[in-house]
């Protein structure tokens, strides 16, 4: 091992829009799609639903209770 100093070289990534209205109207119309995607539970695979209902039941009569809820998928 070296003793020798390391150069670290920060990476600026710039910010995302904050405001939906900021981004072009393609990038809207694919997060609009998203999101009703994910509004009608369609975001992932059923498997994958009934899998994490299944970990989230396990975990909420095993855990003390806190404040927080499932998602709605």
């Amino acid at each position: 091992m070296t003793d020798s100093p390391v150069t670290v070289v920060p990476v600026v990534t710039p910010a995302a829009p904050v405001r939906p209205e900021a981004y072009d109207a393609a990038t809207r119309a694919a997060l609009e799609h998203i999101d009703r995607q994910a509004a009608r539970g369609r975001g992932r695979p059923g498997r994958t639903r009934k899998g994490y209902a299944q970990d989230w039941a396990s975990w909420s009569n095993s855990a003390p209770l806190l404040a927080v809820a499932p998602a709605p998928w």
